[in-house]
């Protein structure tokens, strides 16, 4: 089963407020993202550009000069108008945003791990916490004991689905792990029977015909036909109508990584400004449940992020105070579950800093594949998106 799922803020209508280019911000860069991840015919793909674009946005706060201005363009914070002075107070207004009463859950936290007795700017810190809302600690993180640490704050924010982020020992001179965790849980508006669960084929890439477990329901959903991408797109909402599960599905069997290499936001846009939202459908949904991990150093330094990988380049002393810092490594999981009653997604990332050598060498060396987001239509947030190519 290929699946990919994304979990990012779509372009909100209006660019005027501060915390709608922070959406839009997030949803170009999830959408780029989307592109950037390699993904094989035989494997799923599943992520929140949400929770990478939010941990990347910590980092950022704290990044000066040029890795500053290379992750203000990777982080899509310039197309959107969004100043570098901008940035901490329009996530401040944005957390609040998401957090807006809703039918579905969504829980959304931040957190930094220092190494204790490393020196921090206090404006630093004041940033993480009424920007992000952040808990901030200190740790003594080239133990153990600092790995099972953040990984139960990870579980305990995601209930439980996501068990363990970071699977080995930190590298020796950690001296930061900035965390975001991200949870969502929505039940249908109209949720299928599990009497009309029946087996039925779906195509793995396209090609491989499976039997899978097929749901079934008539509903009222959005919907629309697109000639021009070759598509037919289901916008299908959680109890509440806050959320919604928008899958885009290509007219070919074979079609969808086309659909992908294709697909951007204001393409997105596009295809959610053609639906008819109370149209009658008949929709035949798979279940199922899938995860992803990542280390992300690779296509985010490919979006244009490499000086803050990079021991020559990388400046964050907004942190420190001085350019001693550097990203080790950018640590994701996500995983996402949709059956008869509704979905459940959770996702988290760690941004790993450790202090630079002291001298640095040179380097030597649907019944077919689809796609489908979930997203809050009031904010136009992109919560969650994936690719289901292999059942």
């Amino acid at each position: 089963m290929k699946i990919i799922i994304c979990l990012a803020g779509l372009l909100a209508l209006c660019y005027g407020q501060e915390e709608h280019k922070v959406t839009a911000a997030n949803n170009q860069f999830g959408f780029r993202l989307l592109n950037a991840i390699p993904v094989s015919p035989q494997t799923n793909l599943f992520y929140s550009p949400y929770s990478v674009s939010t941990a990347m946005a910590m980092a950022y706060v704290g990044a000066r000069g040029e890795t500053q201005r290379d992750l203000h363009e990777t982080l899509g914070y310039s197309s959107v108008g969004l100043t570098p002075d901008h940035v901490p107070s329009a996530h401040a207004q944005h957390t609040h945003l998401l957090r807006a009463p809703s039918n579905s859950t969504l829980r959304v936290g931040n957190a930094a791990v220092f190494q204790e007795n490393y020196a921090v700017a206090p404006e630093y810190v004041e940033l993480l916490r009424q920007s992000f809302e952040a808990e901030v600690s200190t740790a003594s993180l080239n133990d153990d004991h600092s790995v099972r640490v953040i990984n139960d704050w990870v579980k305990n924010k995601t209930e439980q689905k996501i068990e363990v982020l970071l699977s080995e020992p930190l590298p020796p001179d950690t001296r930061l792990v900035l965390l975001n965790a991200i949870y969502f849980k929505g039940l249908w508006n109209v949720p299928f029977e599990p009497r009309g669960t029946l087996k039925k084929p779906f195509f793995n890439a396209g090609t491989e015909r499976v039997e899978v477990d097929m749901m079934f329901a008539q509903v009222s959903a959005g919907y629309a036909e697109d000639d021009e991408a070759n598509v037919d797109v289901l916008d299908l909402p959680y109890a509440g109508l806050d959320y919604s599960l928008t899958i885009i599905l290509p007219r070919e069997r074979t079609g969808v990584d086309a659909l992908r290499q294709n697909l951007s936001w204001p393409v997105f846009q596009r295809l959610l400004s053609k639906l008819n939202m109370n149209a009658p459908v008949e929709v035949s949904l798979p279940k199922f449940k899938i995860e992803g991990s990542y280390k992300l150093k690779a296509p985010l330094s490919a979006l244009g992020a490499s000086k803050a990988f990079d021991e020559r380049h990388a400046d964050f002393s907004g942190i420190s105070g001085a350019r001693d810092l550097v990203i080790y490594d950018v640590v994701h999981k996500a995983v996402v579950e949709v059956n008869e009653e509704g979905s459940e997604a959770a996702a988290a990332t760690a941004v790993i800093f450790y202090t630079k050598s002291a001298a640095v060498g040179i380097p030597f060396v649907v019944d077919h594949p689809f796609l489908f987001f979930i997203r809050n239509r009031h904010t136009g947030d992109v919560l969650f998106a994936g690719q289901v190519n292999h059942l």
